[in-house]
C-alpha cells in the first residue's frame, strides 16, 4: 500500500476533560451532599440544576434525569402506560436498549427496516407493522440522524399512536426547526461514556406535558410524587435517580459542548463531500430538513467490488492498523441470540412477534442486513480533528482501493 499514515497525526482521545470537570466532583465530595435528594427538599443541586440547564439546552419544557439511557426509555414507556401484550415498533438498527426496555415493560418490541440513505427507520414501512396490538413507536435517530419525524408523527396520529424518540446518539439534533425529543410525546438521551455528552454513565426523558413528567419522575424516584413525603409511595416506581456525581460532570461537559457540536457538524459536512467523491464509497445521509446533527458516529457504506473484494472485517482491520479510530457497529436486532432465540421475559407471549427463529431471516429485513454487512463506523471524536487528521483519513481509505 503506498499511502502511510503521518505518524504525526494523532486524533482526539475521549473523553476530552479539564479542571472544571474536576472542581465540580470536589465540590461534590466536600459538600457531603451526594444525592440529590427530593423536589422541595433538596440535598445536592447538581441534578436539579443539570434538568434546567438540559431542558434549557434541548429546548425543552421538562427534564427529568435518570441513571441511563436505558431506563429513560423504560421510564417513559411505562409513565405511557405500555404494558402486557403492547406492541411498540422499535427501528432493527440500533443498540439493543432500545428493544430491551420495551421488555421489560412486558411489552413487544416489533422492528422495522431502515431507509437505505439515511440508516434510520423507515417510515413508509411503519404502517405495515401496526395491529390492533401497537401502542407506540420509539424513534431511533441513530447516529443523531433524525428520523423523518413529521411523516412519523402524521401515521402515529392517524393510528392514535404515542411517540418515543430515542436521541440516545442526538443530542442537539434540529431536524425542521425543532430539536429532536420534542416531536413526539418524549425524547430520552443516553450519557454513557463515548456519548457525545457524556458523565460516564447517565440518561434523562425530556418532554412537553408535566402531567406526564410528574409520572416519569414518579416511576423514577420509587412512585413518589412532586414535592410529596418522602416515604409516601403513591404509586409503582423504582430507583432510576441520577447521582450527584454524573450531574456534577454532565454540567461542565454541557458546557463544552455546543463548541464541539458545531465543530462535528462543520467537519462531518466536510469530510462527507470528501469521502463521497470515492467511487465505492457513500456516506450516511442527512434526513431532508436536518440543519444539526450529532455525529454521535459517523458511518460510511462501501461497495466492496470496488475495494477489491474487501470484506468488512477486512476494512476495518485496515483502517485499525493505520492508526485510524473506529467504532463498531451495532448488529441488527433481528438478529441478537436474545430475540433469534426467543431468550426473554417468562410468560409473555411473543408469537405475534415479527422476528424469532425463522422470522428473524435477513431476508425479512433486507436493507438493515446489506447494510450491516458492508459499513464501518467511526467515532464522534474524529470529528474533533483537525483537517490535516481528516483528509489523511480520506487519502488512506483512496489508497486501499490499490491492489496489494
Amino acid at each position: 500500500m503506498s499511502f502511510k499514515l503521518n505518524e504525526k497525526i494523532k486524533f482526539p482521545k475521549w473523553p476530552i476533560y479539564d479542571e472544571n470537570e474536576i472542581k465540580y466532583l470536589t465540590d461534590v465530595i466536600k459538600s457531603g451532599k451526594w444525592w440529590c435528594g427530593f423536589p422541595g427538599m433538596h440535598e445536592g443541586e447538581h441534578v436539579w440544576s443539570f434538568q434546567e440547564e438540559f431542558a434549557k439546552f434541548q429546548e425543552a419544557s421538562h427534564c427529568i434525569a435518570v441513571f441511563n439511557g436505558t431506563v429513560a426509555i423504560e421510564s417513559a414507556l411505562m409513565a405511557l402506560d405500555i404494558g402486557l401484550g403492547d406492541e411498540v415498533i422499535v427501528s432493527d438498527y440500533t443498540f439493543v436498549a432500545s428493544a430491551s426496555a420495551v421488555v421489560a415493560t412486558n411489552a413487544v418490541p416489533i422492528f422495522c427496516d431502515i431507509d437505505r440513505e439515511t440508516l434510520v427507520m423507515d417510515v413508509n414501512k411503519i404502517e405495515n407493522l401496526i395491529t390492533k396490538n401497537t401502542k407506540a413507536i420509539i424513534a431511533v435517530h441513530l447516529a443523531g440522524n433524525p428520523v423523518e419525524m413529521d411523516a412519523l408523527m402524521e401515521i402515529a396520529n392517524k393510528f392514535n399512536l404515542h411517540v418515543i424518540e430515542d436521541c440516545a446518539h442526538a443530542h442537539g439534533s434540529r431536524y425542521k426547526g425543532k430539536r429532536v425529543g420534542n416531536w413526539g410525546d418524549a425524547g430520552t438521551f443516553s450519557f454513557q461514556a463515548s456519548k457525545v455528552l457524556t458523565g460516564g454513565e447517565g440518561g434523562a426523558v425530556i418532554c412537553k406535558s408535566k402531567d406526564l413528567a410528574d409520572k416519569i419522575y414518579s416511576y423514577s424516584d420509587c412512585g413518589r410524587i412532586i414535592n410529596g413525603y418522602g416515604y409516601k409511595h403513591d404509586t409503582y416506581g423504582t430507583n432510576y435517580r441520577m447521582s450527584e456525581y454524573q450531574a456534577a460532570v454532565l454540567r461542565a461537559q454541557l458546557q463544552k459542548f455546543p463548541t464541539q457540536h458545531e465543530l462535528r457538524n462543520k467537519n462531518a459536512n466536510y469530510l462527507t463531500k470528501q469521502l463521497n467523491q470515492i467511487d465505492g464509497i457513500k456516506v450516511m445521509k442527512p434526513t431532508p430538513g436536518t440543519t444539526e446533527l450529532g455525529w454521535y458516529i459517523y458511518p460510511i457504506v462501501f461497495e466492496p467490488e470496488k475495494f477489491n473484494g474487501l470484506t468488512k472485517s477486512q476494512f476495518y482491520k485496515k483502517l485499525k492498523y493505520a492508526g485510524i479510530p473506529t467504532d463498531d457497529n451495532y448488529p441488527p436486532l433481528h438478529n441478537l441470540d436474545c430475540f433469534k432465540n426467543i431468550k426473554l421475559r417468562k410468560g409473555i407471549n411473543y408469537s405475534n412477534s415479527n422476528w424469532g427463529g425463522t422470522k428473524s431471516d435477513n431476508n425479512n429485513f433486507p436493507v438493515v442486513s446489506d447494510i450491516y454487512d458492508n459499513s464501518v463506523e467511526f467515532p464522534h471524536e474524529v470529528l474533533l480533528a483537525n483537517k490535516d487528521e481528516l483528509d489523511n483519513i480520506v487519502k488512506f481509505i483512496k489508497s486501499m482501493k490499490e491492489t496489494n
